[in-house]
């Protein structure tokens, strides 16, 4: 599955000026995790990440190409949660290497699990206010989870978890955003571009319209090789 290569290559040319922590080696804290989300009452916030007064985005993607995510990787620019003393921008970016699956429908099937079961991965004083639809993820993190030491190395691997235990993903790579970087406005499009990708994979499997003409998404088929071939594979079947 290559659909998403174009997006993951963009946004790795759009973050490459800027520097990044690498916490991955990092030692990792047991950390609760929740099967629902929790409230956190206001005088239980230490700070909020993706504060609306600024620009912020949340995309994941999911490829076979051992070459793009081939080892697993927590990467922060800015900020850790142990530095951060009030409201700051946050997104947050995974890439998922999973194995091809057998057939087209399998592969969109597993990327929509894959969409959904970011919105399970509940750390305990992690109260996550995700939107799909926004394409954003706002997170109120409580006093007590600072106090005991929670950072972004132990959300990465928590994250990293899931996938390879959920969906056997071979590697995951989570980068973490706190800062305002001068480039937000180029992530946000590439946020767009996953979604009009997968409306278009979803579109393309329907058979809704089979001549591109007449399609709104074809810019999208014409952007993306793979989307074409599994097209034209379906309209001569």
């Amino acid at each position: 599955m290559q659909v998403y290569d174009k997006v993951i290559k963009t946004t790795e040319e759009i973050l490459a000026p800027f520097e990044a922590r690498n916490l991955t080696g990092q030692p990792v804290k047991q950390w609760s995790m929740l099967t629902e989300n929790e409230f956190l009452l206001r005088n239980e916030v230490a700070f909020e990440l993706g504060d609306r007064a600024y620009l912020s985005t949340c995309y994941q993607a999911v490829t076979s190409s051992k070459e793009l995510v081939g080892e697993d990787k927590i990467l922060l620019y800015g900020k850790d949660l142990q530095e951060i003393k009030g409201n700051v921008p946050f997104t947050r970016i995974t890439w998922i290497q999973a194995e091809p699956a057998e057939d087209q429908n399998k592969a969109y099937q597993q990327i929509k699990k894959m969409e959904f079961a970011r919105f399970r991965i509940i750390p305990k004083g992690y109260m996550m206010l995700s939107s799909s639809m926004e394409q954003r993820e706002q997170v109120k993190v409580s006093k007590q989870a600072v106090k005991a030491g929670l950072d972004f190395a132990t959300i990465g691997h928590l994250i990293i978890d899931k996938y390879k235990k959920e969906f056997e993903a071979k590697h995951v790579q989570v980068l973490f955003i706190t800062e305002e970087l001068p480039v937000i406005k180029e992530l946000i499009e590439q946020g767009k571009k996953t979604e009009e990708i997968t409306n278009a994979f979803d579109h393309i499997l329907k058979n809704i319209i089979l001549d591109c003409d007449l399609c709104p998404l074809h810019p999208i088929c014409d952007d993306v090789e793979e989307l074409r071939k599994i097209h034209f594979g379906n309209s001569s079947a």
